[in-house]
C-alpha cells in the first residue's frame, strides 16, 4: 500500500514509519521537522511542511491509499492545535481526493474509566480533552472514510500484539496501551479496514 504518515517524529509515528517499511508498503512520512527521521529506505520518501497548510499537506498524501495521523501536541495549555489540525486534514484530503485516514485522539472522550477519569478529563487534562473533541468534530466528515482511535495512557515499551479492541468504548479496566501496539493497529486498520466511520477504544 501507499500509505502518508503525519507526524512522523512524534512518539506514535516514529513507530509507524520502520513498521510500515517492514510490511513493504510504500510510506510518505510529512512532518514539521523532516531531519528528525534519519531512516533511508528506497520505499521511504520524506518531506518537510506545515501541518496547518492544506495544499503542502495535499501534495504530500495525493496518491495515498491510507493517511495515519500521529500528530499531538504534548502541551496541557489552553491550545486548539488539534482542532486547526483537524480542520486541515479533511481540506487536505479533498485537495488530494484521498478519503482513507486513521487517527489518534483520546480515551477522555469517551466519559468512561471510572472516577479517576472522570477527574482527570476535567482538571489536569481538561485542555487537552476538548481540544480533541473539536479536533474530532473537524475530522468525522460524512464523505471521508474516517477511524478515530481512542487510546488510554500511552506507555513506551514493546508491542503485546494483543490490544483489546471495542468499537465505541473503551475496553473495560482499560487503562494503558503501549504505542507500539497503537502504531501496530492503525497499520492492521490501514491494510484491512473493519471499523470505517467509528470511533474505536483500545487498551492493553
Amino acid at each position: 500500500m501507499r500509505l502518508t504518515i503525519l507526524g512522523a517524529t512524534g512518539g506514535i509515528g516514529r513507530l509507524l514509519v520502520p513498521l510500515a517499511l517492514d510490511e513493504g508498503h510504500q510510506v510518505t512520512a510529512f512532518a514539521r521537522a523532516p531531519e528528525k527521521i534519519r531512516q533511508t529506505d528506497p520505499q521511504l520518501r520524506v518531506l518537510g511542511g506545515d501541518l496547518f497548510q492544506p495544499e503542502a499537506m495535499a501534495a504530500a498524501i495525493r496518491g495515498s491509499d491510507a493517511v495515519l495521523s500521529a500528530f499531538g501536541p504534548t502541551t496541557l495549555r489552553r491550545t486548539h492545535l488539534r482542532r486547526d489540525f483537524g480542520r486541515t486534514i479533511v481540506q487536505a484530503m479533498r485537495l488530494a481526493g484521498v478519503s482513507r485516514f486513521i487517527h489518534v485522539s483520546t480515551a477522555f472522550l469517551f466519559g468512561e474509566g471510572g472516577l479517576v477519569f472522570a477527574v482527570m478529563s476535567k482538571t489536569l487534562f481538561r485542555n487537552v480533552t476538548e481540544d480533541h473533541r473539536e479536533s474530532e468534530q473537524e475530522m468525522t466528515q460524512p464523505d471521508l472514510a474516517w477511524t478515530i482511535l481512542r487510546p488510554p495512557r500511552l506507555l513506551d515499551g514493546r508491542p503485546t500484539g494483543h490490544p483489546r479492541v471495542v468499537a465505541g468504548h473503551l475496553p473495560k479496566g482499560g487503562f494503558a496501551i503501549s504505542r507500539a501496539d497503537v502504531a501496530a493497529f492503525m497499520l492492521q486498520e490501514a491494510v484491512a479496514p473493519k471499523y470505517v466511520r467509528q470511533v474505536v477504544g483500545l487498551s492493553n
